[in-house]
């Protein structure tokens, strides 16, 4: 119906034959008109149609900015204090929402796609701007963030789901692939770690305080497989095809989040009226190195955009959608964060300094969910069977739910990728979906220091591919447009065609009038400030977090 629509009516043919490649040589206007007809030369039976519409847009990157990372919020705020974290969430706010609206921008311009009437994904674009050595950086840097992080997803859902079995049966099993005999740390009475040493081994994870038997070696555990078949199929259908999933993941998401933030109004703090946060705390477990990492990787989420785009409906506002998703980002950071440490700082361990207001280490609380599993969790509702088991419960399910709802996401924006740069079907399936799962295998229960690797691994290709190619692709974009290699001849904010709104898409509101060198300046600006954050967030992250322990009888956690 789109195709059909661009073709039929006047005012967008007109503007689309108008629209395109302009210099002098005939040549460059030449291979720039056929760059989409050389994406279009390839399998696109695996695409997906643009059916997705305002709310499953704004769903979609709610689940991806929001993530597994909304239980350390409180740890965050309560290290270190309201003020420094508020400044930063609205700065990173914004610098990220523009350079989204900037690369798509960009993408909207690749002549051939105007209104985004076709498809270009996120390294297909890099392309476009910077030639085949920029697209073999765009591969790497795409492929390290994404595969990185659904490996570490792949290891967190599996490691939750086993949880859960032995919440469930006291137990649960694997096959060991690696059998050899694993002995207890304590020194003092030093014994074989039971199911070590045997091929079918059946364990309760959560009664592993003498040593993890599957520490070092690898398993093939019941979680494993039970997250495997439920995340595989979905990597196998398209974006669109997965808003229904992305919806019902949203939908049990807000109920653990509504959940919590009623649990923390029965904490005693806050039933004594006797909370508060300051503005920096000043306590010696106090600290705002983790500030800066922990916000700016909440952020990361520009690299699934361009498939969004691609498969939405051309009703949908790129910029409304955007803004009013990373906003609404905002207000459930603080919403859960801020109260959350006004209710529990007392128990909260802050994520540099590993301390909080106890004196006994122990007592002090990973997150928000290993809190209120605790028995610090508010008495009124530990008492309470109903209450008490909704509190058990929703660790789990938000765990499970925010975790594997992100996996299908990355498998297919990989997919994508590889299938419109040429990549046969059962290859870009392969690399997409099956790889991170045969990765994560042997990681599933390694010591902390190789599972920090990889993480820290993801954060540097989450720097360079979210926060530095945007602003560098719309740099690029502005030097086209001065050279007049690119050229619009018209003005209006957005097409009509009957009932039909298409929105066209400006990173900055043309009532700024700004030119081409103003946008060039305040670009370089913005990707200056933000490389410059990145790299700090990176280093400040390894020296708050990093261990080299390589304890096999700890496993992973």
């Amino acid at each position: 119906r789109w195709k059909n629509l661009m073709a039929s009516s006047p005012l967008i043919d007109r503007r689309v034959h108008n629209y395109g490649t302009l210099n002098d040589s005939d040549a460059s206007a030449r291979a720039e008109e056929s760059f989409m007809g050389h994406l279009h030369g390839h399998n696109t039976n695996w695409f997906g149609k643009k059916t997705i519409g305002s709310f499953a847009g704004i769903v979609l990157l709610l689940n991806n900015i929001t993530g597994p990372g909304i239980p350390s919020l409180p740890n965050m705020f309560a290290e270190a204090g309201w003020l420094l974290p508020t400044i930063l969430f609205i700065v990173i706010w914004v610098l990220t929402s523009v350079s989204t609206g900037m690369y798509t921008e960009a993408m909207r311009k690749i002549p051939g796609n105007e209104h985004f009437r076709d498809r270009v994904e996120y390294t297909s674009i890099v392309r476009f701007y910077f030639g085949r050595r920029g697209y073999v950086l765009a591969q790497l840097g795409l492929n390290g963030a994404l595969q990185s992080l659904n490996i570490i997803s792949v290891v967190q859902s599996a490691q939750v789901l086993d949880t859960a079995l032995s919440d469930v049966f006291h137990k649960t099993c694997a096959l060991n692939i690696s059998p050899f005999a694993l002995y207890s740390s304590d020194s003092n009475n030093s014994t074989l770690l039971h199911g070590s040493n045997q091929v079918l081994t059946c364990i309760d994870i959560n009664d592993v305080d003498n040593g993890n038997p599957w520490g070092c070696h690898v398993v093939v555990t019941l979680g494993f497989l039970l997250a495997l078949v439920i995340t595989v199929p979905m990597g196998y259908f398209n974006l669109d095809d997965n808003m229904k999933i992305q919806v019902g993941a949203f939908v049990l998401t807000v109920a653990c989040w509504t959940y919590w933030f009623i649990a923390y109004w029965f904490s005693d703090a806050f039933s004594t009226g006797e909370w508060h946060l300051s503005a920096v705390n000043t306590q010696p477990w106090g600290s705002q190195a983790a500030v800066l990492g922990t916000i700016l990787f909440n952020f990361g989420f520009v690299t699934t955009v361009p498939s969004w785009v691609n498969e939405k409906k051309p009703s949908v506002s790129v910029n409304k959608t955007v803004w009013l998703s990373t906003g609404l980002c905002n207000c459930i950071f603080f919403l859960m964060g801020i109260p959350g440490a006004m209710a529990f700082q007392a128990y909260l361990a802050g994520p540099a300094t590993n301390r909080c207001a106890q004196p006994d280490p122990d007592d002090c609380q990973s997150d928000i969910l290993a809190l209120l599993t605790s028995d610090f969790a508010p008495a009124t509702l530990r008492n309470n069977s109903v209450a008490n088991f909704l509190l058990n419960f929703s660790s789990p399910m938000f765990s499970l739910v925010a975790v594997l709802s992100s996996v299908p996401i990355f498998s297919i924006v990989v997919r994508s990728n590889c299938l419109e740069n040429g990549f046969s079907p059962t290859f870009s399936f392969f690399f997409g979906v099956i790889f991170p799962w045969l990765v994560s295998l042997p990681l599933l229960y390694q010591p902390d220091a190789l599972n920090q690797f990889l993480t820290f691994s993801s954060l540097v290709f989450v720097s360079f591919t979210d926060f530095i190619v945007p602003w560098a692709i719309y740099i690029e974009l502005q030097k086209k447009e001065m050279r007049g290699e690119v050229v619009e001849d018209f003005r209006d904010s957005e097409v009509r065609h009957g009932h039909l709104y298409i929105h066209e898409h400006f990173a900055l509101p043309q009532s700024w009038r700004l030119n081409y060198r103003q946008k060039i300046i305040l670009s370089g600006v913005l990707v200056v400030i933000m490389a410059a954050a990145s790299v700090a967030g990176i280093v400040l992250q390894i020296q708050t977090s990093a261990t080299m322990g390589w304890d096999c009888t700890l496993g992973s956690s």
